[in-house]
Order: C-alpha cells, then sequence, then structure tokens
C-alpha cells in the first residue's frame, strides 16, 4: 500500500508505527512516498483505516529530535574532485570545505542495502548524475542531485565521487548487524589529511568446515547460491527481503528433506553435481524425492532448459553463517558468494523433527500472468500489457526478470525516488523489469503494474526465452 508521507512527519517514528500495525511485513520510506508491505496480497479496509490513522497522528508531530551529528573522517581524493570544482567555477579545496562544513540529514534509504541518501547538500555542489561507472569503490564518498552518501559496496554508480570513508561500516556487527545510519540521523564530513588508523577490516563469517559427514560439490556449470526465508522487515535499511526466486520449489525441496519451509538450501541455475563425503546423507530437490547418498554417491540437479532455477536441500538444511538476519546470499550486500567445485555442504543438526511435504513446485505452463494496476499505469494505454507477447530475457537475474518484446514503449523520465515492491513492473529506458527477490527497495523510475503475490513463482519459474504473457486479475 502506497501513501504520500506527511511533510513535516517525524520519519523515525512514522516508520516504527506503521511497522507495529498488525499484518505488517515492511515498510520502507522515500521523501514524498512510503509504502507499506502486508502478509497479504489484497489491501483490506482496515489496513487502509489503521495506516491513515498513523499518518494523521503524524501530521500534528514534532519532528525526530536531531540528535548528536555523526561524525564520519573523509579522505577527499575522488576522481571527480577535479572535475566537481572546473564545473562549479571554484577551487578543489573550496569543494572540499562546502561539502564538510554542511550538516546533513538523513532522508531515506535504498539503492544498496545501508546506502542513506543523506539531504542538505549545499546548493553550489548539486549537480545532475554522471554517466555511470561500471564499478564504484566500496565507501566512495559521492554527490548527485540534492543528496550525498556512502556506497556501502562496491556496485555500478552514476554520483561524483569526491573522496573515501575508509572507516564507515554500513551494518553492525553481530548477526542482526543493524543499519550504522538510520532515517533521521544528522551527519558531518570531517577531512581526513591521511589514512586513520582502521581496526582490521571485519571477515564475512566462513561457512561451517565439515568434521562429518557432509556434501561436495563436484561438478559446477552455471550458478549456485545458498537460500533461505530471506530477511523481512528491513526495507527501512535498505535491505531488500531476498528469500528464494522461486518460493514454492524452494519450500517442495524442504519439507521433502524433512525440514522447515525456510531451512537455509542450494539454488541452482545450470547443472550441479553432489557427491556424499564421509558417510550417508540424506538430500531432496524440488522435481524429485528424498533420497540417501552413501559415502561417494553422487546426485546431480540441473535446470536443463526446464526450469529458471531448482533447489537441493540437506536433511537438517545448510549451515552456514547467520548475516543480517538471515544465512542466505546477497550478492549486492557482499554476502555469500557462487559456489564452485571443490565447496562443501554441511548439515545443521537436526531437532528430530519432521516437517510434511506440503508446497509443489509450480507447474510450467503458458497461463498468463496476473498483474494489478501499478501507480504509473497512466504511462502506458489501458491493457497495452495484456496484448503484448513478451519472453524472459538473458539479461534477467535475482534482482529482476527483464522482458523482451515488440511493444514501443514510452521514453520513461528518471523522477524521485519512491518505494519498490517484489513484483513491481518498472519501465525503465532498457525496456520493462519485473523485480525479484533481491531488488532494490526504492527506485527512480515509473512502475506501470505489479505481479499479483500468487503469480510470482509461475513467472519466475520461467527459463530464459520462454514466452510471458499478462492477464488483470
Amino acid at each position: 500500500m502506497r501513501f504520500a508521507v506527511p511533510a513535516n512527519a517525524p520519519r523515525r517514528r512514522l516508520a516504527a508505527e506503521l511497522t507495529a500495525l498488525p499484518g505488517v511485513r515492511d515498510v520502507v520510506l522515500a521523501e514524498e512516498v512510503g509504502c507499506v508491505v502486508f502478509d497479504h496480497d489484497v489491501t483490506k479496509d482496515a489496513d487502509r483505516t489503521a495506516v491513515a490513522s498513523v499518518l494523521a497522528q503524524q501530521q500534528s508531530a514534532r519532528d525526530d529530535e536531531p540528535g548528536t551529528p555523526r561524525v564520519i573522517p573523509v579522505i577527499y581524493d575522488g576522481e571527480d574532485l577535479d572535475e566537481v570544482a572546473r564545473t562549479i567555477g571554484r577551487t578543489r579545496a573550496d569543494v572540499v570545505a562546502l561539502h564538510s562544513e554542511a550538516e546533513y540529514r538523513v532522508a531515506m534509504l535504498g539503492f544498496l542495502p545501508g546506502f542513506a541518501y543523506l539531504r542538505g547538500l549545499p546548493s553550489e555542489l548539486r549537480l545532475p548524475r554522471r554517466a555511470p561507472r561500471p564499478r564504484v569503490p566500496a565507501r566512495s564518498v559521492a554527490i548527485a542531485a540534492d543528496y550525498t552518501g556512502i556506497y556501502p559496496f562496491a556496485s555500478p554508480g552514476g554520483w561524483h565521487l569526491l573522496g573515501r570513508a575508509p572507516g564507515f561500516e554500513a551494518f553492525g556487527a553481530g548477526p542482526a548487524g543493524a543499519a550504522a545510519l538510520a532515517i533521521g540521523d544528522v551527519v558531518r564530513f570531517a577531512p581526513a589529511p591521511e589514512e586513520p588508523l582502521l581496526p582490521p577490516p571485519r571477515q564475512e563469517p566462513a561457512l561451517a568446515s565439515p568434521s562429518g559427514v557432509h556434501l561436495e560439490i563436484t561438478r559446477a556449470a552455471g550458478f549456485a547460491l545458498l537460500v533461505d526465508a530471506g530477511r523481512p522487515g528491513r526495507m527501512h535499511d535498505g535491505v531488500p527481503p531476498g528469500g528464494p526466486l522461486v518460493r514454492s520449489a524452494f519450500e517442495h525441496a524442504n519439507v521433502l528433506a524433512g525440514n522447515e519451509a525456510g531451512a537455509c538450501a542450494l539454488e541452482i541455475s545450470g547443472t550441479i553435481e553432489v557427491t556424499a563425503r564421509g558417510g550417508s546423507i540424506t538430500i531432496a530437490d524440488d522435481e524429485g524425492g528424498a533420497v540417501t547418498l552413501r559415502d561417494g554417491e553422487r546426485h546431480v540437479v540441473s535446470t536443463a532448459g526446464r526450469a529458471r532455477v531448482r533447489y537441493l536441500a540437506l536433511e537438517g538444511g545448510i549451515d552456514a553463517p547467520v548475516i543480517l538476519g538471515g544465512r542466505g546470499a546477497l550478492l549486492v550486500a557482499g554476502i555469500g558468494r557462487l559456489f564452485r567445485r571443490g565447496d562443501r555442504l554441511a548439515p545443521l543438526v537436526r531437532s528430530g523433527e519432521t516437517h510434511p511435504a506440503t508446497a509443489q513446485t509450480p507447474a510450467l505452463t503458458d497461463e498468463p500472468i496476473a498483474i494489478m494496476e501499478g501507480p504509473d499505469a497512466a504511462l502506458l494505454p489501458r491493457g497495452a500489457l495484456v496484448t503484448e507477447d513478451f519472453r524472459v530475457s538473458a539479461a534477467s537475474d535475482r534482482t529482476g526478470t527483464r522482458l523482451e518484446g515488440n511493444m514501443s514503449l514510452p521514453a520513461p523520465a528518471s523522477a524521485k525516488s519512491t518505494p519498490m515492491v517484489m513484483g513491481a513492473i518498472e519501465l525503465t529506458p532498457s525496456g520493462l523489469i519485473v523485480f525479484g527477490p533481491d531488488h532494490p527497495t526504492t527506485g527512480g523510475y515509473p512502475v506501470v503494474a505489479v505481479v499479483r503475490s500468487a503469480s510470482l513463482d509461475r513467472l519466475f519459474s520461467r527459463p530464459i526465452g520462454a514466452a510471458v504473457r499478462f492477464t488483470f486479475a
């Protein structure tokens, strides 16, 4: 459910009170628009009434207390620093002074997990975005439009790079990993004349080193990564919900293995061969049943053009560290990695409880995908989406499924960032993208439609090149 954010509302309090409403799974606030994600697909009248009540209370509330500014040391040696100085007709030192003497406030988080949009940039430094770079280094301090910010992880980006914040960590230590910057926080930057003395870089906890029975990956063609039930409830930190691409198939593999439906498992695109080591081990994949492999026996799981992804579960789940509240990979945040030949997977200690198999892998059919109108549906003629035959592009990934078709699309204009949800169909300069589990929590392109929750698995299970048709339902 989208809503207009009251101009003077205390944003931190607003997010907390919306999150506390019954049935709310996630909340994300952009500057002018907010979104509440409920556990159910169709927003009920009671949901709208509850959200409206919270918004009405916040309209007359005082703004969040500013608090003590967070001071972040910055080494101003960015590769765009001289170009920014030339563009605004000032010196390099002037740019550093302008940027570091201002006080900023976190307006929203998004784009990347932990990426804070800091408002308060001096008017002289407000420049349009530049041509995107394929890779911006982690901890780069940059400016664009009305904002400054710190790239928490290496990623593509089109902001002007002014320097580096070597000591900045987007999330705190520990499995929960609270975000370093939250909506409403006040930030100042302090020029650092030289590299500060930093603690040793944090290393992501490694997978358990098997000492007993385990699986070894003895062949890997394509990709495989860990997934679990996801990281719901963290979109306000810019952390996407994550989880499996095709949830019903993932849950089916787990319950066949006797696990809870959300236990950590392997998501596969391509072909993976695993071999039992150290004894017998029970596994299950979403298209077969459970099987017990004896020491040295092998099992192959392959998409082979039949499905976009497959799932392999171990009895007891896969042992992996909990990071930001989940065991699954989140590649955009540097959590986890793709598996390769020689990697080993160890099961967690079983509780002895078994779970009946209820979830089923979705059938691969040409049945139309159910959608509803998005907030920017007026940009396309009514019914245009349902008369076009699309195909799943090879450029698709867990962030978004890209659709290819012959429909003439209008050139979208980049706008102010708004909240994004899984299943949103975004109109971009390169075509239509249906956001997947690792989607950015905010975006600046129009959302012309949203895939119904019940149809997400049918869409995301279709292999590269498969046909896609939509229907309003």
